[in-house]
């Protein structure tokens, strides 16, 4: 569903809603390559991935969720079926919640210190 470049460290990032993963591929691969290394399973919180973003700062990859109203954190170099470093929900685990619809993005404003994800 999205996608996400890391020019730093030549890597792409992409959500796989249909696998509930997200994969990282070569920034100069061409063709049908597999990715070099998978995010996947029960442990990382990621059901219906619909946006994917490389924070170089703080060496972190966010994934935004549409089938869990969620978004979850890893290390930039996360791979396997590895827990996330924090998750944010727009209400408590297990309770109805209005959803985030189609978070197909999600930014940091370091002038208002917020995480913004539209909807």
């Amino acid at each position: 569903m999205g996608m996400s470049l890391d020019a730093t460290h030549d890597e792409i990032a992409v959500a796989n809603y249909g696998t509930n993963s997200v994969l990282f591929f070569r920034r100069d691969a061409s063709g049908n390559v597999a990715p070099v290394r998978v995010i996947k399973g029960n442990r990382t919180g990621i059901v219906g991935p619909m946006g994917v973003a490389i924070d170089v700062k703080n060496d972190e990859l966010w994934v935004t969720n549409y089938s869990e109203h969620t978004a979850v954190v890893f290390a930039r170099t996360a791979g396997g079926n590895v827990a996330p470093k924090r998750v944010l929900r727009n209400a408590p685990a297990g309770t109805p919640a209005v959803g985030f619809g189609n978070p197909g993005a999600i930014a940091y404003d370091s002038k208002r210190d917020q995480i913004l994800v539209p909807n």
